[in-house]
C-alpha cells in the first residue's frame, strides 16, 4: 500500500527577508557605490549591514 497524504498544503518558497540587493561584504558594497558614483548622478550613498539577512545594502539615508 502506498502512502498518501490526506491533506495537501501549498509550500511557500523561501525567499530573502528583505527586498534590497544584498552584497556579501562591506568592500563589495563600497565597490558598487564607487561604480554608481562614476557612472550616474545620484545622492550620496552609504552602506549598512542588514539586521534581518546579514548582508550589506546601499542606502541614501545616512542613518540606515
Amino acid at each position: 500500500m502506498a502512502y498518501k497524504s490526506s491533506k495537501r498544503r501549498p509550500v511557500e518558497p523561501i525567499g530573502p527577508p528583505c527586498k534590497k540587493t544584498g552584497y556579501n561584504s562591506l568592500p563589495e558594497a563600497e565597490d558598487m557605490i564607487r561604480h554608481i558614483q562614476e557612472t550616474r548622478h545620484t545622492r550620496q550613498l552609504h552602506t549598512y549591514q542588514c539586521p534581518d539577512c546579514g548582508l550589506w545594502h546601499l542606502s541614501s539615508s545616512p542613518g540606515s
